[in-house]
């Protein structure tokens, strides 16, 4: 993943301030970097994680761009099923499906070579604040290290958040699981198929692929050489 040039890391006020608990994680998942870009930005894929969430529909609100940046934002409504309790201890709990349609906005942003993802409750608070980047492992690049910090913002509620603190790592590793299975799935079909042959519609993801090529460097998939030695 090569750089153009230097960039400084940015500013992580969550992380230092008090009124938020932030954990760090990294984890190996084998696959190219861009996979991992896609599927946090892309969040129509919510069907994946219906067993831990239930039925979310996804309403993109609008996306913008910049020379080393893309991002998207959206609203969430939940058309079946319960709210999990790591989920209400992040948004808070809501009385009904549909309740937070509108409310919570999530703001997706690929700043190369990082992500970040900012849920703002409808009064504007940041609720929860993860930033993340992928490093690959191999000259291929179809090996990864992900490394992140997830904050949180604590509730009014003294010592809430730290009591609850290991159920809400259980629910994040959980998703988190369903993300990597799927990924490195999607891995095995381009090299399967030797290169992407899916027709890619949603203008957000176009956006961030012209983003990832343009800052790598290079193709943002490697394009596998095939030798015939019959």
């Amino acid at each position: 993943m090569a750089l153009a040039k230097e960039r400084p890391l940015p500013a992580l006020p969550s992380v230092e301030d008090k009124a938020y608990k932030t954990r760090r994680f990294g984890r190996a998942v084998k696959c190219h970097y861009s996979f991992m870009h896609e599927n946090l930005m892309d969040m129509n894929h919510q069907f994946l994680h219906r067993r831990q969430m239930g039925q979310m529909r996804a309403r993109s609100l609008g996306r913008r761009r910049g020379e080393d940046w893309v991002e998207v934002d959206y609203t969430f409504a939940r058309t079946e099923g319960k709210q999990p309790v790591g989920e209400a201890l992040v948004f808070g709990a809501t009385k009904k499906n549909g309740d937070q349609d509108d409310k919570d906005v999530m703001t997706i942003r690929t700043t190369y070579p990082h992500q970040t993802l900012k849920i703002r409750s409808g009064d504007g608070t940041l609720v929860m604040d993860l930033w993340i980047v992928y490093v690959p492992l191999d000259a291929a690049q179809r090996t990864n290290r992900t490394f992140g910090l997830l904050s949180i913002r604590r509730p009014g509620i003294p010592f809430a958040l730290d009591l609850a603190w290991p159920l809400l790592i259980w629910f994040t590793e959980r998703i988190f699981k369903e993300d990597r299975w799927i990924v490195e799935r999607e891995q095995e079909a381009h090299d399967k198929q030797g290169a992407d042959w899916n027709h890619e519609v949603f203008p957000v993801i176009n956006d961030l692929r012209d983003l990832l090529r343009n800052c790598g460097g290079r193709t943002v998939i490697p394009i596998r050489v095939v030798t015939d030695t019959a």
